[in-house]
């Protein structure tokens, strides 16, 4: 008995049949031969920024398959497996940004820096002109549409400030070879990072895009956000008062973790204002 190789895209079958003279009932005997495996990946091309990013690419498989990272402290993919399929999947992979204090980056950090400088220019050129504008406008509309102009400017200023406050301490103390978070310290500011930068994401799409549908789920993440971060403070005085681990250390991480609530805060305030700019 021979096979011929199976050169279709899914598995095979086949029923022989045995009789003979004197056997009243025959006898089947069913053959099924497999496809060998085949895969095609359409990868994405552009390569992540250093703020990270995602990108997509195709899976098209015969068979069940899975995709893996090597580090995989930064590049995550969702789905991350499948099965067999006749039609591609699309795989969404997520690279995470780079932490120039974390990693003991200090050029990064320098380059924040830079870019805070270049973000407040811009605001401020922003604020200029929007003035001009708002003068134009009926005089009722103007002092309404004004005073949310301005409160959004200054909550978008704030951001900047909160950024800044946090990045400069984390620099200096870069600077200075003291020593870096520790693995606790780590792996708690982690967990929440993820989380408060899709919230970012999330706040910048709703005003590029002037939907607000979603905006009272937005405040509730905000609202547990904020908790969280409180929660990491708790821990961390804790930390101090037990004389566990560098007080250098632990006010870095403290103030961190002060202007990052500070920065959840002041963007959840900046959406609100934007609701009322573009909706009232």
């Amino acid at each position: 008995m021979k096979f011929e190789d199976n050169t279709g895209s899914a598995s095979r079958e086949a029923t022989l049949t045995i009789e003979g003279e004197g056997i009243e009932k025959p006898t089947l005997v069913k053959f099924i031969q497999g496809v060998p495996g085949k895969i095609t990946i359409t990868p994405f091309t552009e390569k992540f920024a250093k703020e990270g990013g995602k990108q997509t690419f195709t899976v098209l498989s015969n068979k069940p398959w899975a995709v893996t990272a090597s580090p995989s402290d930064w590049l995550t993919f969702e789905p991350a497996s499948g099965e067999a399929s006749e039609q591609p999947v699309t795989v969404t992979a997520t690279a995470k940004y780079t932490d120039g204090f974390e990693n003991e980056n200090l050029k990064e950090l320098r380059k924040v820096m830079n870019d805070l400088e270049e973000k407040k220019v811009h605001l401020n050129q922003v604020r200029r002109v929007g003035t001009l504008g708002i003068t134009q406008l009926d005089r009722a509309i103007a002092i309404e549409k004004g005073l949310y102009y301005y409160q959004g400017n200054d909550f978008a200023s704030e951001i900047i400030f909160s950024i800044r406050r946090l990045v400069e301490p984390c620099k200096q103390h870069i600077d200075n070879n003291f020593k870096p978070l520790d693995e606790i310290q780590r792996k708690d500011y982690g967990e929440v990072e993820a989380q408060i930068i899709a919230y970012l994401e999330n706040i910048s799409s709703q005003i590029e895009k002037n939907d607000y549908l979603g905006m009272s789920t937005t405040v509730e993440e905000s609202a547990r956000l904020q908790s969280e971060l409180t929660r990491l403070k708790k821990e961390e005085l804790k930390r101090i008062q037990g004389q566990s681990g560098s007080t250098k250390v632990s006010m870095v991480y403290l103030n961190i973790l002060q202007e990052t609530t500070n920065v959840v805060n002041f963007s959840c305030n900046l959406i609100k204002v934007s609701k009322k700019f573009q909706k009232e």
